[in-house]
């Protein structure tokens, strides 16, 4: 007797501190899963290389119910029942045996599942979630916890006491995704991304695009009519602010890109844009556009999500007052990891600002009013996440890499 109770001590300790493990992962998973669908990318640390990616297993169709609650919600709604059942078990000794039998069952159903969602991420998708092998590797332990700890279990095992324990699990779940239902922050306007295409399906349509069009594939990329609210600022006093750009102002082809200064995928087509311009020459015009995820300047975001892209933003614009905007630009893509105030100072110091420039600078409410600016561009075009390009007024929808965007050029070139 005295053996048995000292098991359930140690599965109630252990088992407690793992489903509260399971909880804190599972709700980092829905945070990440939230700004991904807002953002179309993310800075979350779980983005280690192209292989270990839970930015392409959040962008998955498998990463959502048919309902669009996110796995993250199961996964808190799951780990909650857990910690419920052993609550239960040990305050209430009369229903202990329920409780427990309730709770090893649901291990081994979390057992299965996670084998199942990892199978899927490997061998379906071919990417590797981090947060969520967190998630696995919990629902693992506490697999193991119980197999050291079975004989806390009372038995006899019966259907009835599964069930009835089971409640407490069920109930736990459903009230997790009726609370995300009510609570769930709202999509920001236009953002609407979608599960990636293989190569394959993009090319098909693509050529029943162009067929429709009268264009060829490659141009199928662009939308088919130019929208009027892409601007080009040539000068200081035009608009509300030069627009920073490379090439010549009177290439043919002129492509603007919104981007934010800690999104991955604009980190990404920074260098993209860099090798464009160097293939192509004065035969493109390149222009960068703002569009912070950030509410401190975008008043489009409902929250500080990329908490230094304005701060980013504005002091780029300061930096181009001495003629540095895109070596700024392009020393705070290559570190968009790593950006903090201190650094964005540093940086800007380096390029050849003095303090008494970038307090002024900070200060200006014309930067930030352009940037606003920006932003109610990028809006009223329909901006569908960071980094969105147009291409002669035109909102492109096809790969961003340099050999793909090449051949947009020169289609529209021979055009």
């Amino acid at each position: 007797m005295e053996q048995r109770e000292e098991k359930f001590k140690n599965l109630l300790l252990l088992g407690s501190i793992l489903a509260v493990l399971g909880i804190g992962l599972s709700i980092y998973s829905l945070l990440h899963h939230l700004e991904l669908k807002q953002a179309g990318a993310t800075s979350f640390a779980c983005n280690i290389n192209d292989t270990l990616s839970c930015d392409d297993i959040a962008n998955s169709k498998f990463a959502e119910d048919p309902w669009g609650n996110p796995m993250g919600v199961y996964g808190i709604g799951y780990f909650l029942g857990l910690f419920a059942l052993l609550i239960t078990a040990r305050v209430k000794e009369n229903l202990r045996q329920d409780a427990l039998q309730a709770y090893s069952v649901m291990v081994g159903i979390g057992v299965v599942v996670s084998i199942a969602l990892f199978g899927i991420s490997e061998f379906v998708i071919g990417k590797i979630c981090p947060t969520c092998v967190g998630v696995y590797a919990v629902t693992l332990m506490q697999a193991a916890v119980l197999f050291f700890t079975r004989d806390a279990v009372p038995k006899p095992w019966s259907m009835k006491s599964i069930t009835n324990g089971g409640w407490y699990g069920i109930i736990a779940l459903v009230a997790t995704v009726a609370v995300y239902q009510v609570v769930k922050p709202a999509s920001t306007r236009n953002f609407k991304p979608d599960n990636p295409m293989s190569q394959e399906e993009v090319q098909k349509h693509m050529e029943k695009l162009g067929a429709s069009r009268g264009e060829s594939p490659i141009l199928a990329s662009l939308d088919p009519t130019p929208s009027p609210s892409v601007k080009i600022d040539f000068t200081a006093y035009s608009g509300l602010g030069e627009d920073y750009r490379k090439g010549s102002d009177d290439a043919k082809v002129k492509i603007v890109e919104f981007a934010d200064y800690q999104c991955p995928s604009c980190a990404t087509a920074s260098k993209v844009m860099k090798a464009l311009h160097a293939d192509m020459g004065d035969k493109v015009l390149i222009v960068f556009k703002n569009f912070p995820l950030d509410s401190t300047c975008n008043p489009t975001m409902q929250s500080k999500m990329h908490p230094f892209a304005c701060e980013a933003a504005i002091m780029t614009r300061c930096a181009a007052q001495v003629g540095k905007f895109w070596e700024l630009n392009e020393r705070i893509f290559d570190n968009y990891r790593d950006i903090d105030s201190t650094r964005l100072v540093a940086w800007a110091k380096d390029v050849g600002l003095n303090d008494d420039q970038i307090k002024q600078c900070k200060a200006s409410p014309d930067i930030v009013k352009k940037i606003q600016d920006d932003v109610k561009q990028a809006n009223e075009a329909g901006l569908t996440g960071t980094p969105t390009i147009f291409i002669n007024g035109r909102k492109y929808n096809g790969a961003v890499d340099p050999e793909t965007l090449k051949q947009v050029v020169e289609a529209l070139l021979n055009s």
